[in-house]
């Protein structure tokens, strides 16, 4: 598959005369044989307090690049689908959208251009590199914590995973969501520091870019629904490919559950309350512990409010 370069703040991606190419947000009602997503069964830890569980939960998946807090979207998002059949590629696009404005986020018209980009192949490997050495700024921009780094972008391009993503994330002004660096190699803005401290900071980290890669022929046979859940989960946060998530009610055991001959649904409570609580996080935070402390105790909250 040939790609074209990766332009600033959004993935143009041009393909090959064949494959389908869609975007936009308009919300579908089902996918043509879509199965309902079979929940993921609640696992319990004996010896381990919830609260526990949760910190190390948020732990686990939580993946800032060194030095950077935790970056979310911020606004709209557009999410665009590449060489999938025009109908499933629309699902999917809802899917993710859905879970989008479920934390706050708008989806964009349909026609725009895509930051999150699903591209299916049937060489994921091969695709990454590709894509990777077609723009390696588009990937790793000069700017450093913009990403996981470059031992994780060989992991991203070598990953034996049915799926794989990579996040790229800028730093904003928090009072005027300018940005504090610009990308591929153009000039950096200064940001005015207005105070000092070890609890806030003037910046807070934006995801600009995520691409993603389905590679059909390690998926096997899954849920679409759950695929798509699966999907809208790393879509929407900076989610660690090598976290051992197995001793969690997640989506992101999809693959784990498979492997051993389980029945694997969609967003769990668990997620979409992740999901909620990095979104409600302060968005200043100095660190990116201080905004895991944050979500786990979001997550706790909400677990209270479920028993209710």
């Amino acid at each position: 598959m040939k790609c074209d370069r990766i332009y600033s703040g959004l993935f143009t991606l041009l393909v090959a005369a064949g494959l389908c190419f869609s975007t936009g947000g308009a919300l579908a009602q089902e996918a043509p044989g879509e199965p309902e997503a079979t929940q993921v069964a609640p696992v319990t830890v004996e010896g381990r307090r919830l609260a526990d569980q949760v910190r190390n939960f948020v732990g686990e998946v939580a993946a800032a690049p060194r030095g950077q807090q935790l970056a979310r979207w911020d606004g709209r998002v557009c999410v665009g689908t590449v060489n999938l059949d025009p109908r499933y590629g629309q699902f999917m696009i809802d899917r993710v959208v859905q879970t989008a404005v479920s934390v706050g986020l708008e989806s964009g018209e349909p026609g725009c251009r895509p930051d999150i980009l699903i591209i299916a192949t049937n060489d994921g490997d091969q695709l990454a590199r590709s894509l990777v050495q077609d723009s390696p700024s588009g990937f790793r921009p000069a700017r450093g914590g913009t990403d996981l780094g470059r031992a994780a972008l060989r992991r991203f391009q070598n990953t034996d995973a049915p799926v794989r993503w990579w996040h790229v994330s800028l730093p904003v002004s928090v009072d005027t969501g300018e940005i504090a660096a610009a990308l591929d190699g153009e000039e950096y803005t200064t940001i005015s520091v207005r105070d000092a401290s070890r609890l806030r900071s003037n910046t807070r980290d934006e995801l600009r870019r995520v691409i993603i890669i389905l590679d059909v022929s390690r998926i096997g046979v899954v849920s679409f629904g759950a695929l798509s859940d699966y999907v809208a989960m790393i879509a929407l946060a900076q989610v660690d490919p090598q976290a051992d998530t197995s001793s969690y009610p997640s989506v992101l055991n999809l693959f784990n559950d498979l492997a051993e001959g389980a029945e694997a649904g969609g967003l769990t409570d668990w997620d979409r309350d992740y999901l909620t609580g990095l979104y409600r996080a302060r968005d200043d935070r100095a660190r990116s512990s201080q905004q895991e402390r944050e979500i786990a105790r979001e997550m706790m909250r909400a677990s209270d409010g479920n028993e209710d």
